[in-house]
């Protein structure tokens, strides 16, 4: 089963409700909005896809089908942009 967690060689903090991260290896700034931020957060330890819709339909009103599709979506992104990794 695939879990995914953060890139630890990415520097992060708050700002308002959005996070900020610097890639220090790309040299990429970085800024997520407060789904992506909340997906990041989340992703200290490693969690599978359903786990971490389990967590955000605590905090978020969302169907499960439609967390679980954008959550997908979000992680696609992150690991395109070296932001997250799977690990397994």
């Amino acid at each position: 089963m695939v879990k995914y967690i953060r890139n630890s060689k990415t520097i992060s903090g708050r700002l308002h409700d959005e996070m900020v991260m610097m890639d220090m290896e790309q040299g990429k700034y970085f800024s997520l909005n407060q789904t992506a931020t909340a997906i990041w957060e989340h992703l200290e330890n490693p969690l599978t896809i359903e786990q971490l819709c389990d967590r955000l339909m605590d905090e978020y009103e969302v169907e499960r089908e439609q967390c679980v599709e954008e959550i997908k979506e979000y992680l696609d992104e992150m690991k395109e942009l070296s932001l997250v990794k799977e690990v397994i």
